[in-house]
């Protein structure tokens, strides 16, 4: 009795080596597994989504700046990995180089309406910061004057509107000019202040206000193309800042009650009316505005210290945020989440938002990486 037992264990002794001998063999030869092989572990890829998180992918894993979307559905974009100007599609595909060899780091980037052209805030070789005007039709590149500062493109893409700063007075102006800088005229004085500007949609007007500081009440002015019609057409908050809706009928403000911080908030106002808050926390550059005027796409940036006055700390620490994102329709105050809680596993400290043509998807660069991003809506 006893041999028969001692002849079965060893049967199945034999038996249990050979299956795992068999295992064993299989799965270090298994071409699926990355183990078994390093090369084989995939890094994050374009237009591929993020792990936990369906909704959002990376469409252009490339340090890049300025991106802009076509009416066709054509990717603009500075790539800072390359520093060269591209296109690309909105799947991040069919990247093509529009212009390269440029004298320096581009810093700022600013498309025309057209997207066959573009300024560029260059930081040259010896350090200096000057603008020039990139013609992607013939690759040429146009230095401007050094004393043009805060440019901005008039809605056809035919003028631009600069702030001109005399380098003996320092005294500033809203000038307007061709894009290469030629046929200038004044439109206003400016006085010594620093002034931001941007072209009021659907109009021949450029608004300007001077440059955002917590600790100083903001006015947000307009005047003519011609330097016609000067207007006052807000004011009061601190550490103002502005964008306009695509219809160019209500401006987006953001600004806090006082010099610390306080009541710091997002507002809407439409032609004359009142302005009115929208109670959202948030800055100019973590919003888009819908065609139509009334949706508005934006991010809440959390993880922010509990004493941060916006949006000084934000940009001058600097300091970095895990952003939610949602949406508001501006005519009923309804705001709606676009991605739940617990599908945002990942921080992204989101800027330069804007939308597809058909306004399917959300694009945005996260701040840190410096890439881009997709949110299908």
């Amino acid at each position: 009795m006893a041999k028969k037992i001692f002849y079965f264990s060893l049967s199945l002794f034999v038996l249990i080596l050979i299956l795992l001998g068999a295992y064993n063999f299989a799965f270090k030869n298994n071409v699926n597994n990355p183990i078994a092989d390093p090369a084989k572990i995939v890094p994050e890829q374009e237009g591929i989504p993020l792990a936990g998180e369906e909704k959002i992918a990376n469409i252009i894993n490339e340090e890049i700046l300025g991106p802009i979307v076509s009416e066709d559905g054509s990717l603009y974009y500075y790539s800072e990995s390359e520093q060269v100007l591209k296109k690309a599609t909105l799947e991040g595909k069919n990247k093509t180089v529009l212009m390269s060899n440029l004298p320096g780091m581009v810093t700022r980037i600013l498309w025309s309406p057209t997207e066959d052209q573009a300024l560029l805030l260059i930081k040259q070789t010896s350090g200096e910061l000057l603008w020039h005007l990139a013609t992607l039709s013939n690759k040429s590149l146009t230095p401007l004057k050094a004393e043009m500062g805060r440019l901005a493109w008039d809605n056809l893409g035919g003028k631009i509107y600069y702030q001109y700063t005399d380098p003996v007075t320092k005294n500033r102006s809203l000038n307007s000019a061709n894009p290469d800088g030629t046929q200038w005229k004044k439109l206003t004085d400016l006085g010594m202040e620093d002034f931001f500007l941007t072209s009021i949609p659907r109009s021949s007007a450029v608004s300007f206000w001077n440059r955002p500081n917590a600790k100083q009440t903001s006015s947000l002015n307009s005047v003519g193309a011609v330097g016609e019609n000067r207007h006052s057409l807000f004011g009061g908050v601190f550490g103002g800042d502005y964008s306009w809706s695509s219809n160019g009928e209500t401006v987006l403000i953001s600004g806090s009650d006082d010099a610390n911080g306080n009541g710091f908030s997002l507002r809407i106002m439409k032609g004359s009316d009142p302005a009115q808050t929208l109670a959202l926390p948030t800055i100019i550059s973590k919003t888009v505005w819908s065609k139509d005027g009334r949706t508005l796409y934006y991010t809440l940036p959390g993880a922010l210290p509990k004493d941060a006055v916006l949006p000084d700390d934000y940009f001058g620490k600097p300091l970095y945020t895990k952003d939610t994102f949602w949406k508001v329709d501006t005519a009923t105050g309804k705001k709606t989440r676009l991605i739940e809680l617990r599908a945002n596993t990942k921080s992204f400290d989101s800027s330069d938002l804007f939308l597809s043509p058909k306004e399917d998807s959300l694009f945005f660069t996260d701040r840190v990486s410096k890439r881009l991003y997709r949110i299908e809506l």
